[in-house]
């Protein structure tokens, strides 16, 4: 799933008139880079959470994308603006868009930009094979973030600990794995 349905304050004016996602880094959409990397990755089905301006995601990138070998990925959408009239923040997008996705399924922000990052298909492997819910991808800490979101256990775990209780706190890149367990509500 990409998500690419919120407004990019930050980015205003650039964003009055075009989804962040779609503003140009390096010669294309922002979001082209993720797309392109989990086609490397042999992710052929995408889907891609709209609100803000989200109309002009789907005229930008129709529902097929064509690789240079020949490849093909479909792209969903979920119009999170267009039926609810405004962005349902990442864990509400996700939900709604549950049965549209797989199992597993890859989370990218289509407004970030990591041209490095590839998808790597042994985490893919890994993840699935284990009986984690997420698994997620943090960072140093840029500027905006310098606090952080989250400290690390030995073990390697995202501990959600309050600011200042963490020897080292990340940033979480917007890039993760989840099971779709993660997001529904235990049975009861």
């Amino acid at each position: 799933m990409v998500l690419a349905a919120g407004r990019g304050e930050r980015m205003r004016p650039l964003t009055d008139h075009t989804p962040k996602p779609l503003l140009s880094v390096r010669g294309q959409a922002l979001m082209r880079w993720h797309l392109q990397a989990l086609a490397k990755a042999g992710v052929s089905r995408v889907v891609i959470n709209t609100a803000w301006l989200g109309e002009q995601i789907p005229q930008a990138l129709g529902e097929t994308l064509h690789g240079p070998d020949g490849s093909e990925q479909q792209l969903r959408y979920s119009h999170e603006g267009q039926d609810f009239g405004h962005a349902l923040e990442t864990a509400g997008g996700i939900l709604r868009a549950l049965p549209l996705l797989d199992e597993v399924f890859w989370v990218a922000a289509g407004d970030v930009f990591a041209p490095d990052f590839d998808f790597p298909a042994q985490a893919l492997a890994r993840f699935k094979a284990s009986t984690r819910l997420a698994h997620l991808w943090l960072v140093p800490n840029p500027e905006h973030n310098p606090a952080g979101d989250f400290g690390l256990s030995q073990d390697g775990l995202a501990l959600n600990l309050p600011k200042g209780h963490a020897e080292r706190r990340y940033t979480f890149s917007t890039l993760a794995l989840y099971r779709r367990e993660f997001f529904t509500q235990p049975d009861a």
